[in-house]
């Protein structure tokens, strides 16, 4: 999300933003919109002035061609755009929130062409094949279909392809097929169907459940073939089997059936493969998990008993001793009567995805914790810069250079992955804009030091301050003034001690000021409070002189 604010809309923008704008962070801040964005300006300034003007104004999936990693890119936004009032109820900008759908959209285009790919490659396979929702409504008959039956789509689509069985097996066929679609059991069926020509052919019509990620029922996929006479049956039948078997062992799952008591008679060979047993009776449980076997034996159990769906995810050891998250489900198949006559299941590998679950919840715990930490931050500053209003634009710009200062901060903790910074990076990135065209203004001497997060922020905050006052009244705003940044580490009881030393040399005479400033406080008290140490500033008449000592944690503990 992000606030453009005044009359040339400059921009503000949280993280997440950021990442949109790629290169353009974090030049982009306090920029004008129509410079920031100028290559889609004309696109969206209706929604802009639309906003101004008080409309609030939301699109999905806009298209835009973007440049923002120096090259074209065609992207996707659905947004929000309302306007922004200030005290008065005065319309002084607008504010958006947004999400790129790029990936979204370019997926969906992807389906479609898949789909497209699917209707075009069974429209021309040898065989008739059909597809049901989770009703058992048709949707979809291939050409092969409508070719041999001689019917159309409006004839043939719900259940109307039963008009084109023989009159005494279509009410055999309806029934049979609507007892399978409620038990969600694979589908076989022989009648007779009539052929374009009014000839009857005895066909085989057989089918499988489809089941989505989650194991809801989509309904089935099945096939049709004119089998002609007995010899042509069984030769169908026997390929049909070989079919079912090929893909029950290439399939990247395990699939498995069990008698009606619950005892596994076939397991792929895929099983052998991952655990080294057969899997079959009951020795499948061997290779689950201690932890997982009472839990998986006691739903199996209860699904056999009661005729349910059996859906349970535990660990299964591999070959290799290794335990791997496994998904397993299973349906039974019913008689007329209702009793399970066998049961068809499957167990597919989801260790990853299980292991990507865990971390994106680690993920998203951390980002509200660095989030929260974030805002206080910010509104401490806020609220120590704001304190006196005497002075807006000054303390607007000092406002803005805190920001940058903690942005800077952050991306060095970025780049570590927030398990902590440099000491050294951190002086680097806060001094580099003051560094002079030679480049030698500032001399700093020290070991590489690890410091936590809290610490790393608290110091680059303290040593923008010491920057802001130095360029300002101190050694760096002359040509001849130099800075020191010395630091040493000490071992002490229960870890170490840090002493990090800030001299100005050659800057105009030093006099201690009446009263201390919010750069003062910020560095002697807050400092010292995340440190857990000592910070005091000495005014030096031949230049300011600020010295840090503080406890850092024990080695093992620097990094969290």
């Amino acid at each position: 999300m992000f606030v453009a604010w005044g009359s040339n809309l400059g921009f503000l923008y949280n993280d997440a933003y950021a990442q949109i704008l790629g290169e353009k962070h974090p030049r982009a801040l306090g920029q004008p919109f129509h410079e920031i964005w100028a290559e889609i300006w004309p696109d969206i300034v209706p929604f802009i002035e639309a906003a101004l003007r008080g409309d609030a104004s939301w699109v999905e999936n806009l298209p835009l061609t973007i440049n923002r990693r120096g090259q074209d890119e065609e992207t996707f936004f659905t947004f929000s755009y309302s306007p922004a009032f200030d005290d008065e109820g005065q319309i002084v900008g607008m504010f958006c929130t947004c999400t790129e759908t790029t990936r979204q959209v370019l997926a969906e285009r992807s389906l479609k062409a898949g789909a497209d790919l699917f209707r075009t490659m069974a429209d021309d396979a040898p065989g008739m094949i059909w597809i049901t929702d989770p009703s058992g409504y048709c949707t979809y008959l291939n050409r092969r279909w409508y070719e041999f039956t001689g019917q159309v789509e409006e004839e043939a689509l719900g259940l109307g392809w039963t008009k084109a069985t023989h009159p005494d097996d279509e009410e055999r066929a309806a029934a049979e097929f609507m007892a399978a679609n409620a038990a969600r059991a694979p589908f076989y069926i022989e009648y007779r169907l009539r052929r374009a020509d009014g000839v009857y052919r005895l066909a085989i019509d057989r089918a499988e459940p489809r089941f989505g990620p989650d194991g809801e029922y989509l309904g089935y996929i099945g096939s049709v073939f004119d089998i002609g006479d007995r010899e042509e049956v069984e030769e169908a039948l026997r390929e049909s089997e070989a079919n079912y078997r090929y893909a029950a062992e290439l399939n990247p799952q395990t699939a498995w059936t069990a008698a009606a008591n619950g005892q596994l008679d076939r397991v792929a060979e895929r099983w052998r493969e991952w655990t080294g047993g057969s899997g079959l009776g009951a020795s499948w449980g061997e290779a689950i998990h201690p932890d997982d076997l009472q839990r998986s034996i006691d739903v199996w159990t209860g699904s056999v008993t009661m005729g349910e769906p059996y859906d349970i995810e535990h660990r299964v050891r591999m070959v290799s001793g290794e335990y791997r998250w496994m998904h397993s489900r299973a349906y039974p198949r019913l008689d007329e009567q209702g009793r399970i006559l066998r049961w068809y299941g499957s167990t597919e590998d989801v260790h990853e995805r299980k292991l990507g679950e865990e971390h994106l919840h680690l993920l998203i715990n951390e980002l509200n914790h660095r989030v929260k930490n974030s805002l206080a931050t910010v509104q401490a500053i806020a609220s120590q810069t704001f304190r006196n209003p005497e002075n807006f634009e000054r303390s607007k710009q000092d406002f803005s250079a805190r920001l940058v200062s903690l942005a800077r901060a952050h991306d060095v903790l970025t780049d570590a992955n927030w398990v902590g910074a440099s000491l050294r990076e951190v002086i680097n990135r806060t001094v580099g804009p003051h560094l002079g065209e030679a480049g030698n203004r500032f001399e700093l001497d020290g070991p590489d030091v690890m410091l936590k997060p809290k610490a790393a922020l608290a110091m680059s905050m303290a040593l923008h301050e010491l920057c802001t006052n130095a360029v300002k009244y101190g050694s760096l705003s002359v040509d001849g003034g130099r800075v020191g940044i010395a630091w040493r580490t000490q071992p002490v009881q229960g870890g170490e001690r840090l002493r990090l030393v800030w001299t100005e040399r050659g800057g105009p005479p030093v006099a201690k000021p009446s009263r201390k400033g919010f750069g003062s406080r910020l560095i002697e008290r807050g400092l010292a409070a995340e440190l857990g140490g000592d910070v005091e500033i000495a005014f030096d008449p031949r230049g300011v002189i600020c010295t840090i000592d503080a406890p850092l944690p024990a080695p093992d503990e620097r990094l969290p």
